[in-house]
């Protein structure tokens, strides 16, 4: 029977410190909660009054401190950093993770999405991050104040980092002199935060070959407090990195043990809870994690790189093939356009196992070493903040079903897909967009094939107006022999998966525009259109049902297309496009009154 989980509550213990907001007791087992359930409480219920969410993750900052010291990179080699270190900053893209915040249930801790529900899990951190999963949480004592190890914070700092910022003192930007700043530790006089920028300045050095050891521990402390709070674990003020972290760096040998990777992805998580408030205009947490998972698993948004072949990792993470240097390409889609996206998402166009054998074969042993736990149903902690982890949720991400036995997936199984998408559409969101009341009155086309699309409605207009205006068909013939050059034009320009096309169908028109059509045109021969990849696509070269990096040759044979043969899963997305709520294309010209305005950014 389904039951809700308990509602979060802060308790403060009797020092006035808030404690973990988490039920003592596991989650059940059977949750339903849908998106709509949530009433106002969700963004998802108010999707024209929202903002665009923007990022207060600052992988640009950690791009700023370059790390090329051999001494250097074997100690953060040592605490397990050494793979973040090497990823590099990418653009975000606003309006793909505001659509994907849409569709967050903060009960569930998933995406809910028309193929069945997803999430980013312990296994997507460790591959594509580098971090160490299995541990120890992150979490430590209260050891500052009267009576305990540092009186005060600047006290901390001093002893960890040999120095604290000084109001009075003028810092000078070590890559260009002419900038220079005053730093104070923030929150007013709990003097709890150290200003990132004050990090950098102060620890940056080209080379760490000369000092001793002491300073060498401090300035690795110090880059660890900024990886932190620039990417790993950023708050929305973007700026400051609380001082609670520091002391579980004073050893640093025991901080290497603690399970990072799973603070990271309690912190994304409850980030991604308070993104769902309609108010909210930011996002924290690491966006950097959200948006590679993203392009690793569905082909919304998903840019396009320099080579079309995998990227060799050479003993780093996954997320190091998508660093900036690779991308040739990012999509400027709109929220309305990923929206629609979204909402029309078929099951071939999801990537549900990204992380192949060759995959697994080139990362360190630090993204393997705890596999064991990838499908583990645990609490995770980030200090204050607990959130449930619920791999058995989304299983289709580990290749079994959705039934907790783990069921392998094959061709024998698929039924149980369907059970599972049954149940899950009987009670989920699926569609974040509703029929538009009115038509927009512009549009402009936003691809190369959507300009040949629009080139071909329009020529094909031209050509056939006059003999619908004249009633002479005389020059029928002459008509319909321009209307197949005009479709070839097309063919040759874009892929367009077709039920009742085939290469050799290609060839015969082909020649038959030539002659004259002075023969006919033969039998078509059916082909499944969901063996080639059905569906749309941002990729000249490649359908969304293919593997983006390896691009896999695909043997079509000739079938007949029929409702009762087709395979179960083929079946039932041609009854979701059915089905799917029809509106106009989303796209406006700049200027139209259908233009939907921004919010101004709170300050």
């Amino acid at each position: 029977m389904a039951e809700n989980l308990p509602p979060r509550r802060k308790r403060r213990s009797k020092q006035g410190v808030p404690q973990a907001d988490v039920s003592q007791d596991p989650p059940p087992v059977d949750v339903h909660p849908s998106i709509a359930t949530l009433r106002g409480s969700h963004r998802a219920a108010h999707p024209d009054e929202g903002t665009i969410l923007e990022a207060a993750s600052h992988l640009l900052m950690v791009y700023e401190w370059p790390i090329n010291c051999p001494r250097f990179m074997e100690g953060l080699r040592m605490l397990g950093l050494d793979c973040v270190s090497q990823l590099q900053y990418i653009r975000m893209d606003h309006n793909l993770l505001t659509a994907l915040v849409e569709r967050w249930s903060p009960q569930t801790n998933s995406f809910h999405l028309p193929v069945g529900e997803m999430s980013i899990t312990l296994q997507d951190v460790a591959l594509i991050l580098g971090l160490h999963i299995d541990g120890p949480a992150l979490v430590g004592h209260n050891v500052v104040g009267a009576g305990r190890r540092w009186l005060s914070w600047p006290d901390c700092c001093d002893d960890l980092l040999g120095q604290h910022p000084q109001r009075d003192v003028v810092y000078v930007d070590p890559f260009n002199p002419r900038v220079s700043s005053k730093f104070r530790m923030g929150q007013a006089q709990a003097q709890t935060c150290l200003p990132l920028r004050w990090l950098r300045w102060t620890f940056y050095r080209d080379s760490y070959l000369d000092m001793n050891e002491l300073d060498f521990w401090r300035h690795l402390r110090a880059y660890v407090l900024f990886l932190m709070g620039t990417y790993l674990l950023p708050d929305t003020s973007g700026c400051e990195i609380h001082l609670r972290f520091l002391p579980l760096l004073e050893d640093l040998g025991l901080f290497s043990t603690y399970s990072l990777g799973g603070a990271v992805l309690a912190h994304l998580y409850r980030e991604l809870a308070e993104a769902t408030k309609p108010k909210r205009a930011n996002i924290a947490g690491c966006i950097h994690l959200l948006q590679i998972w993203c392009w690793e698993r569905l082909h919304v948004g998903r840019p396009t790189l320099h080579v079309p072949q995998p990227v060799s990792l050479d003993g780093l993470s996954v997320g190091y093939r998508w660093n900036q240097q690779f991308i040739r390409q990012l999509p400027a889609g709109s929220l309305s356009s990923y929206r629609d996206e979204l909402d029309g998402l078929l099951d071939s166009q999801v990537t549900w196992e990204p992380y192949t054998t060759e995959i697994m074969s080139q990362v360190p042993d630090i993204c393997l070493s705890g596999r064991f736990i990838w499908l583990a149903r645990v609490p995770l902690v980030s200090w204050t903040r607990v959130e449930w982890h619920l791999p058995d949720r989304v299983l289709r991400q580990f290749g079994t079903s959705h039934i907790t036995e783990g069921t392998p997936l094959g061709d024998d199984t698929k039924h149980l897909i369907q059970h599972y998408l049954q149940w899950f559409r009987s009670w989920a969101t699926l569609y974040m967009l509703r029929p538009t009341s009115t038509p927009p009155t512009t549009y402009y086309p936003r691809s190369p094939s959507e300009r040949y699309l629009r080139q071909y409605l329009l020529d094909t207009q031209r050509a056939v107006q006059p003999l619908l205006s004249s009633n002479d068909f005389s020059d029928a013939e002459n008509v319909i022999r321009r209307i197949g050059e005009l479709a070839l034009d097309v063919c040759r320009e874009i892929h367009i998966p077709d039920d009742h096309y085939t290469e050799e169908v290609h060839t015969g028109f082909t020649e038959d525009v030539q002659a004259g059509f002075t023969e006919s045109i033969s039998t078509p021969v059916f082909v499944d259109p969901y063996s080639m990849g059905a569906g749309p696509s941002s990729f000249q070269d490649s359908g969304p049902g293919h593997d983006y990096f390896s691009y896999p040759t695909q043997q079509h044979s000739p079938a007949r297309v029929e409702d009762d043969i087709l395979p179960v899963t083929v079946q039932v997305e041609q009854h979701l496009l059915r089905d799917r709520p029809v509106r106009p294309p989303q796209h406006y010209t700049p200027g139209s009154d259908a233009l939907p305005h921004r919010g101004r950014r709170r300050r």
